[in-house]
């Protein structure tokens, strides 16, 4: 058990993370995946967001709670598990479907609309947040976000139908 703690000690520790952080950074800005790693840091910085103005709201409205903070990071948590799984399946498939003669490149865009579905619930979630907090947000961006919903929602049934 000690060796746990020290291991857990020793990989969170600020200048651990700090390095991790940094040469994550560069290996992803001197790749051809810098592109996901903006989208993953950008991601990444809607989750801390919201986290904060969800806890500035509860506070607010007098429901802070422990209980629901850490059922909240779970629920983010859990948000990066189905994106990784999202966009491993695809790539899983595509593969699997070469190899069988099948074109799958479609199903690329499988974890795409996972991840623009998820950021858009994190965007919403600040704006309620906000607006229960009485910042001003202005109507446009309200109904702007509302149809980015609904056109990706649309984007994604013409790609991968219902049936």
């Amino acid at each position: 058990m000690g060796n746990i703690k020290n291991a857990v000690k020793v990989f969170s520790s600020k200048g651990n993370l700090l390095l991790a952080g940094l040469l994550t950074g560069v290996v992803g800005l001197a790749t051809d995946y810098a592109f996901m790693f903006k989208v993953a840091g950008f991601f990444l910085a809607l989750n801390v967001i919201d986290y904060y103005y969800g806890r500035k709201k509860a506070k607010h409205t007098n429901t802070l709670n422990s209980k629901a903070g850490a059922e909240g990071i779970s629920k983010k948590c859990s948000y990066w598990i189905v994106i990784g799984i999202a966009f491993y399946l695809s790539y899983i498939f595509i593969d699997l479907g070469a190899k069988v003669g099948v074109d799958a490149k479609f199903l690329s865009l499988f974890g795409w609309f996972v991840l623009i579905t998820y950021m858009l619930n994190e965007v919403t979630s600040i704006v309620e947040h906000l607006v229960i907090l009485e910042y001003d947000v202005p109507k446009i961006f309200i109904k702007g976000l509302e149809a980015v919903k609904s056109a990706v929602d649309t984007a994604g049934d013409k790609t991968i139908p219902d049936k």
